[in-house]
């Protein structure tokens, strides 16, 4: 293989149920010709084949994420001791990492060698599709180029997102992101690790295949081969599926007050402004107990498949315009909180 070949990984979501990538993939396969190709693209139909097999998320061996594994690209700072505890060692768990963690420090090794990455995932049967784009993280220090660089490694990332032609929304907020150890996910790591661009495309629920969603994967790949001129086909930005704003999106989670049965008043990906109902929450008579409604003005994502709630139950995920800053440095998180607590001081 040439060393001036450009290359392509896609593969399909780690989570053993989500298959919309996965058949996805295997019809891009029978599209692409070699012979038509500038550069070679790598396909992993699944890095989860205990967890398909079973249509599970994890493995049957681990209970653990298998999407929250990758190598870990955030500095740590092990703390300054005077002396060493012979048995510090076993109790490290970096020295025993799981076995999908020794996988994917094996598969990371073919990461490194592409230039490009989407991992293609599934959210849940009342979702509408779209595309995570991770914020990216630099090591603060006094050189300014650190965050240019990552400035520019933002930018360029979002124009190979909007290629797909679907909403793009950015992963959590910061806080919120490493709580989840999404800084650990497969494009968390590939982006702020490797330094390269990478997202995640959400395809719908999981355990199901649809031909629509299909046709729309498949599309969206074939346009970003022929934005990195791995074809000869040029790229082309169509009308967002939903049609919503070309905005950068930021998820809100919506919870309920009481329990009962939510009913979506909307349709997911349809906007709606500020103050206007999104779910009724009935009794099991059908009275009303709760209207909720919008937060802001933006789109309902996704609802959840099941109906019945209690208080403080995730109903759905809402999205507004993003105000969240988008490059940070590694200790937003903690500097953030030190802030706040000199200002309860």
């Amino acid at each position: 293989m040439q060393d001036d070949c450009i290359r392509k990984l896609y593969k399909n979501q780690v989570d053993g149920s989500e298959l919309h990538g996965l058949v996805a993939l295997q019809e891009v396969i029978q599209e692409l010709d070699p012979l038509k190709m500038k550069g070679c693209v790598v396909v992993l139909p699944t890095l989860n084949p205990a967890g398909l097999l079973t249509l599970k998320r994890s493995p049957f061996y681990t209970d653990s994420d298998p999407n929250r594994l990758w190598l870990d690209p955030k500095p740590k700072k092990e703390p300054i001791i005077n002396y060493e505890d012979p048995y510090d060692k076993l109790l490290d768990p970096k020295n025993f990492s799981e076995i999908q963690e020794q996988v994917y420090s094996t598969i990371s090794e073919i990461f490194k060698e592409v230039d490009y990455y989407i991992d293609l995932h599934c959210h849940s049967i009342q979702s509408v599709p779209f595309s995570y784009i991770d914020r990216v993280y630099y090591e603060e220090d006094d050189d300014k180029s650190q965050i240019e660089s990552a400035k520019q490694l933002f930018d360029y990332n979002l124009v190979m997102v909007k290629l797909f032609n679907l909403p793009v929304v950015v992963e959590d907020p910061p806080r919120h992101y490493f709580r989840q150890n999404l800084h650990r996910s497969t494009t968390g790591s590939f982006v702020n690790g490797f330094r390269k661009p990478a997202f995640t495309v959400e395809l719908g629920g999981s355990g199901i295949v649809k031909r629509d969603l299909i046709k729309i994967a498949k599309k969206g790949i074939l346009n970003v081969l022929g934005w990195a001129k791995i074809l000869e086909t040029e790229p082309k930005r169509e009308p967002l599926m939903p049609d919503l704003d070309e905005k950068l999106w930021q998820e809100i989670p919506i919870h309920s007050t009481t329990s009962g049965l939510f009913i979506p008043l909307v349709k997911e990906g349809k906007l709606v402004e500020k103050g206007e109902p999104i779910i009724e929450i009935r009794n099991i008579f059908g009275e009303t107990k709760e209207i909720i409604k919008a937060p802001e003005d933006g789109a309902v994502l996704a609802f959840y498949d099941d109906v019945g709630c209690y208080p403080n139950s995730e109903l759905a995920t809402f999205i507004v315009e993003n105000k969240v800053i988008l490059i940070c440095p590694w200790n937003y998180d903690e500097k953030k909180e030190e802030k706040e607590k000199q200002d309860k001081d």
